[in-house]
């Protein structure tokens, strides 16, 4: 590996060498190095084949603008080797090719060009129609780049999600500058930068931009005096996936040798955002502009200056900017031979880097451009050819640097809903309307001149500091005015492809997708002629690196094939995540965060098994036999109780609180006697059911309420969204985490309360269906409702959460001459299920109304001035036709009870199995299924599939609900 060494802009280590191997062959780099740059230092130039044609590609850029050195590493594919840092032992392999980089056999699919012109796919392989599987299964082989390894395991993954004053995406010298601004007056600051180090582009940049010396010492100073402030936190390597509503920006941000992740994932909320991300280089598009050999400036540059790899031996330049220019004279300091410089502009050079080159013998030709890249499967030639009028030159060389000029990374504003436009001045798509709090800074404004970059910065910085309530009006005017004092923004070259001197097939706008200015033609031609279109027709930009290469010449081109004007050249949509984040990533650690009942510990020594249920852990069992028979039978004979605290608890009171209930429920909420509970439903827009639950009056315009445990977090807004036009006096406590509550239920269940308390709770003085506050033990108040979901006598108890375990033991002590047990959830849906009790989810899904669960009943069809949520919906579904509707059934044979969600079938689809159970109680197998309204008649036989039995059915009858106690007695004991 000959390195240049002693360089000051030098990102890797030297005295630190690297091992790796790739294709099987062992390699080395440095510490610092990413596995594309030490591949290239080891003399590998064809990375990977494309996608459509396999035609070879090497580096082009360094920031993963295309799929060009998407590798396979460590068993994982498609990973930008560009941007990944190189580790001891990594194994790398190529990927989409049969044989190897440089013989791939499907490579003779370039040959083929002429015969997939744009859409191709769309109107070939469909027509016959039986031929279509035969196309399919070889398509779906060929689709795709890498091969999924179902064996990969992620690494440690983690998450962090921080509150930030000030956010600044991008760590250049226009970010630096802003986060500087920001944190210098005391605001928390967070910096995301991706690259492993600060400084943008001033990181590889020897020349001196202004008086402050070289721009990586510049890049330096920056960098040491942000690190300097205790309140501003700079991440490294933290990828920006998406800017979203309320400036909150999503990233994440790959490990560091000293991280305990592989990758951590990061949400930042910030009071103001900065987006200072810079730009990258518009794509020059000529024939085989995507040959390895051809690679962007800042490639070809950094390369060199961080990297210490001279990326060729004799180069010639074809540039758009003064960029180009700097880079060649620098790389000619370094030992490159600059054989040509063509600049496709002819007028607006910086004199000083002109006189560079001729101060190094270096040709420089303005009004030229590269028409052909030459060579087998890399470079070995270009021809350069005159934009303004003949001429042609042909120039041997192993390097072609390339750049129409720049393009900003405006990702993060487009998905932030800025409003961009494209300026015909300096060629880039810069934001005309920024969202709230939101400020831009740097490059990708079209800032160029580096103190221009720096002061727009730090003018976006305290701007951002205003945005947080600080008063720095003085010094941003200031700011303000020595920006408006700089030179204007430098104007952009006007080319876009050479296709007056290429025929275009091999002229490429996509690289991911094999898109060239052929298939653009092709796609205005057939009348998909705006960017929008052809991106869909033709594909471009629907790769791996979505609008990395595409993004700005697409729209370009496409504005010159319609011979539209400037002004109405408009960018493709752009959609997060802005770079592929892989979902182990988003998952975090996976920690388990569920929360606890106050009786979690209790029922724990009781050697629950519990179960995760939405956001709780629920006792699910007290033992071993997950048919729950004892817990059941229990219940049935004796006295059981269960956990129910994660019930919704609520208080509702104000002059306006009976309003607010019947606008939410379906029922009569106005005639509520105090001393009894009604159960009651909402629905949404649609009429079907969204929560149920039981109401109560526990004094003038004082109500007390439960909802589902799975709502409890949602009612309190769907009741304040449904009534905030009204100006209602109300207020709304929501007590579901400040009370515990524990059914009591069984024949006994009256003999064990009646121990802890005074109060009379005959079924005179508490009947079902009725509610009383009584005193236990002469300590806890605790609010009684007699209700009946398992169809036994039982009591409700809600008492302070502070309270809850010692009501538990007081009752298990009180109950202990009874044989006192406690049940689990899956007793308890045996038990309701036996009386043909709904709970939302297992039996009702988006599409179920009211009526179709038997519950119409509980509307209440006279309360037009309450305006109840669904009302008009459940008019009209009432009688409607081709539903599904609840019944029960019953097992033709007893011991064969169908798995939850199987299907019902006759010659199609019929309905579902909600629940089903063999019940110990009725010694058959029953169930609640939701099928066909034709099906719902008593005595409708039905055949039921279960997945693993083949063709067999098994069959159950329609049979009338509840199964258990029909008449209700066992409630009213």
């Amino acid at each position: 590996m000959n390195r240049l060494k002693n360089l000051p802009t030098l990102k890797i280590d030297p005295g630190r060498s690297i091992a790796f191997t790739y294709r099987g062959r062992r390699l080395s780099g440095y510490a610092g190095d990413t596995v594309a740059g030490a591949l290239y230092a080891n003399g590998v130039r064809i990375f990977s084949r494309s996608l459509k044609y396999h035609r070879p590609r090497g580096l082009y850029c360094l920031d993963g603008e295309s799929s060009n050195c998407l590798m396979t590493v460590d068993g994982l594919p498609n990973v930008h080797t560009e941007r990944t840092l190189l580790r001891e032992g990594m194994h790398v392999r190529p990927q989409n090719v049969l044989g190897t980089p440089e013989w791939d056999f499907w490579g003779l699919l370039d040959h083929l060009h002429w015969a997939m012109p744009a859409g191709y796919y769309y109107r070939v392989f469909h027509k016959p129609y039986r031929l279509w599987p035969f196309f399919q299964e070889r398509i779906r082989k060929m689709a795709g780049l890498g091969r999924f390894n179902p064996d990969w395991q992620p690494g440690a993954c983690d998450e962090i999600r921080l509150n930030a004053d000030v956010c600044v995406l991008g760590g250049g010298p226009a970010g630096l500058s802003a986060a500087l601004g920001a944190a210098e007056l005391g605001l928390r600051v967070v910096l995301l930068e991706a690259r492993p180090w600060l400084g943008g582009c001033y990181a590889w940049r020897a020349g001196n931009g202004n008086e402050h010396g070289p721009l990586y010492e510049r890049a330096d100073r920056l960098a040491s005096k942000l690190a300097h402030y205790p309140n501003a936190r700079i991440f490294t390597q933290a990828c920006i996936s998406g800017l979203w509503g309320d400036n909150l920006v999503t990233a994440f941000q790959v490990d560091g040798e000293r991280e305990s992740f592989s990758e951590c994932y990061m949400e930042v909320r910030a009071r103001s955002v900065v987006v200072a991300t810079g730009c990258s280089e518009r794509p020059l598009i000529f024939e085989n502009n995507e040959r390895p050999g051809v690679m962007q400036v800042a490639c070809a540059h950094r390369l060199a200056r961080s990297y210490g790899i001279l990326p060729g031996t004799s180069a010639v330049f074809s540039v758009g900017d003064d960029l180009g220019l700097e880079a060649a004279a620098d790389l000619a300091d370094l030992g490159l031979e600059v054989l040509c410089v063509a600049d496709c502009r002819t007028e607006g050079h910086d004199g000083a880097w002109v006189a560079a080159l001729k101060e190094r013998s270096i040709r420089f030709l303005p009004g030229w451009a590269a028409s052909r890249a030459r060579g087998g499967k890399t470079v070995s030639a270009v021809e350069l050819a005159s934009l303004n009028g003949p001429g042609k030159k042909i120039l041997e060389c192993d390097l072609l640097v390339a750049s129409a000029g720049l393009t900003t990374n405006s990702g993060p504003l487009f998905v932030g809903q800025a409003k961009m436009k494209h300026d015909p001045h300096t060629g880039l798509f810069i934001p005309q309307e920024l969202p709230p709090r939101v400020h831009a800074a740097g490059r990708v404004l079209g800032h160029t001149a580096p103190k221009a970059i720096e002061l727009s910065g730090r003018v976006a910085g305290l701007a951002a500091a205003a945005d947080c309530g600080l008063a720095a009006e003085q010094e941003l005017c200031d700011a303000q005015a020595g920006l408006i004092a700089m030179p204007g923004l430098a104007a952009a070259s006007k080319i876009l492809t050479a296709r007056r001197i290429g025929s275009g097939s091999h002229s490429f706008v996509c690289f991911d997708e094999d898109v060239t200015v052929k298939h653009l033609e092709q796609s205005s031609r057939a009348g998909f002629d705006v960017p929008e279109l052809a991106k869909r027709y033709t594909a471009a930009g629907t790769g791996p690196s979505q609008g990395g290469i595409p993004g700005h010449n697409l729209p370009l081109l496409m504005a010159e094939l319609r011979d539209s004007g400037e002004g109405e050249i408009q960018p493709t949509t752009i959609r997060p995540p802005l770079v592929p984040t892989q979902l182990s990533t988003l998952a975090g650690r996976n920690h388990d965060i569920f929360k606890c009942t106050p009786l979690h510990e209790e029922q724990q020594a009781l050697d629950a098994i519990f179960r995760r249920i939405g956001v709780w852990k629920r006792a699910r069992y007290f033992s071993s036999d997950f048919s729950s028979r004892k817990e059941i039978r229990n219940v049935r004979e004796n006295v059981g109780m269960i956990d129910v605290s994660t019930l919704g608890k609520f208080r509702l009171f104000g002059p306006d609180a009976a309003k607010a209930l019947d606008r939410v429920y379906v029922g009569d909420m106005t005639k509520i006697p105090t001393e009894k509970v009604k159960y009651s439903a909402m629905v949404n827009d649609d009429g079907c059911l969204l929560d149920d639950g039981v109401v109560t009056r526990v004094g003038a315009s004082d109500y007390y309420f439960t909802t589902s445990t799975g709502r409890a977090a949602v009612t309190s807004e769907w009741i304040r969204y449904h009534c905030r036009y009204d100006n209602w006096n109300f207020h709304l406590v929501n007590l579901t985490d400040a009370l515990g509550a524990i059914n009591l239920a069984g024949p006994n269940a009256r003999a064990v309360l009646q121990k802890l308390t005074e109060a009379d709770l005959s079924p005179d003085a508490l009947p079902f269906m009725g509610f009383k506050e009584i005193v236990l033990n002469g300590q806890v108040t605790a609010k009684v409702m007699r209700l009946g979901f398992v169809g036994e006598l039982s009591f409700e108890l809600h008492v302070p959460a502070s309270a809850c375990r010692s009501v538990w033991r007081w009752l298990m002590e009180a109950g202990r001459e009874f044989d006192i047990r406690p049940f689990g959830l899956e007793a308890q849906n045996v038990l309701r299920l036996e009386k043909g009790h709904v709970i939302i989810g297992q039996e009702s899904e988006i599409r179920t109304t009211l009526h179709d669960l038997n519950l119409g009943f509980l509307w209440h069809r006279e309360k037009a001035e309450a305006k109840t949520v669904g009302a008009p919906a459940l008019k009209f579904t009432e009688h409607q036709e081709g539903r599904l509707k609840l019944v029960g059934l019953c097992m033709e044979e007893p011991s064969r009870t169908p798995a939850d969600g199987s299907l019902i079938v006759d010659e199609s689809i019929r309905g579902y199995i909600c629940t089903a159970r063999f019940s110990h109680t009725l010694e058959a197998s029953v169930g609640l299924a939701l099928v066909d309204a034709p099906l719902a008649r008593l005595g409708t036989r039905l055949k039921i599939f279960q997945d693993g039995m083949g063709d067999e059915r098994l069959e159950a009858v329609v049979v009338p609900t509840p199964f258990y106690d029909p008449e209700g007695k066992r409630l009213r004991m």
